[in-house]
């Protein structure tokens, strides 16, 4: 008797085979179906999907910028009704794909608009080979500087950029540029963060 008929005659006597829950030992023998054949079900154990190939793992689902708002940035929560209207407005506010953002102080801002131009000298610009000003994809983002800043001096703005209008615009992390210059004329929108606290 060679092997396989060896095999056979085992799995035909001392199988669940032999008490024909899994069909004959011609199909044991065969088939990688052999527990529960035709169940569809996916065996868990303790939650996680098993498959043939090993567990199965969750992929986690990547938050989009424009999905986030000031909340989700902010290390403190707002104190005060004044604080509250402003973080409430900002989060009302969405990104646009063709415009970047920057949460500001008043005197940078000022001088934005008195001399048509700025260099951002602000303590955020202390990373190595980034020379300028630093700008953000998410409006919510750049909120949570100017809130910041707000918190801090009680005035300050949070301004929206045309993507064209501004010099060349460098990676600096995800979501996030530095800019050489900021431009007076690629302003398309201003927020005063007093006012929004009215």
């Amino acid at each position: 008797m060679d092997f396989d008929n060896l095999y056979k005659s085992y799995l035909a006597e001392f199988t669940v085979a032999d008490a024909g829950l899994a069909g004959d030992a011609e199909f044991a023998y065969n088939s990688d179906d052999t527990y529960a054949p035709g169940d569809v079900r996916t065996p868990k154990a303790l939650g996680a999907t098993i498959s043939r190939k090993g567990k199965v793992k969750k992929k986690k689902k990547k938050k989009k910028l424009n999905e986030d708002t000031i909340y989700d940035y902010l290390l403190f929560p707002p104190e005060g009704e004044d604080q509250e209207k402003i973080t409430t407005y900002i989060a009302t506010l969405k990104s646009d794909s063709d415009e970047v953002y920057r949460g500001m102080s008043s005197a940078e801002y000022k001088n934005l608009i008195k001399d048509g131009s700025v260099v951002s000298r602000g303590a955020g610009n202390t990373r190595k080979g980034i020379s300028g000003s630093y700008v953000s994809d998410s409006i919510q983002l750049a909120g949570r500087f100017a809130f910041a800043e707000y918190k801090d001096k009680g005035r300050a703005y949070l301004v929206a950029f045309d993507k064209d209008k501004l010099p060349e615009l460098n990676p600096a992390d995800e979501g996030n540029y530095w800019t050489s210059n900021l431009f007076k004329d690629a302003i398309t929108a201003a927020y005063y963060l007093p006012d929004l606290a009215k």
